[in-house]
């Protein structure tokens, strides 16, 4: 998405979010089976791993965090889209485009809610309103911007 015309704002970073039952044991597969290592991993009211794959970023999270939750396999994807805009703007300029968006939910790091389109693809729009969400967007701003490794 490019232009600041749009109710969203400047999108600063599109990341999408697997949600899985056992965050451990995700790392673990993560790590063991596919040879990866988070590239930032914390707790956001709960634990996360971010992994950054040839220029996307990949949150795992326990399906306990997502704002709506889904059976594993259902449809626990998700586009999180990361707006310099204040959430509460944008999610009433959208209601207002007629899209329909969950509540605004605040965590300990960001300020967020939840939309569908019209198939019922989920994006996550969430802005950080804390120091160390901040921190967080800037890391995976700085990881997404390096060169790939040779």
């Amino acid at each position: 998405m490019s232009g600041n015309d749009g109710p969203l704002g400047a999108v600063e970073m599109a990341a999408t979010s697997l949600y899985v039952s056992d965050i451990d044991r995700a790392i673990d597969w993560y790590r063991d089976k596919l040879g990866l290592e988070p590239a930032m991993a914390g707790t956001d009211g709960h634990r996360y791993a971010s992994y950054v794959l040839a220029g996307a970023f990949v949150v795992l999270e326990p399906i306990e965090a997502a704002l709506e939750p889904a059976g594993p396999g259902t449809e626990s994807t998700t586009v999180n889209l990361v707006v310099d805009n204040d959430p509460a703007t944008v999610r009433d300029a959208l209601v207002a485009r007629g899209v329909v968006c969950g509540p605004l939910v605040k965590s300990p790091g960001f300020l967020s809610f939840l939309l569908r389109d019209l198939d019922g693809n989920r994006f996550y729009v969430t802005r950080a309103h804390s120091p160390q969400g901040q921190t967080a967007v800037r890391r995976a701003s700085e990881d997404l911007s390096a060169p790939p490794l040779r």
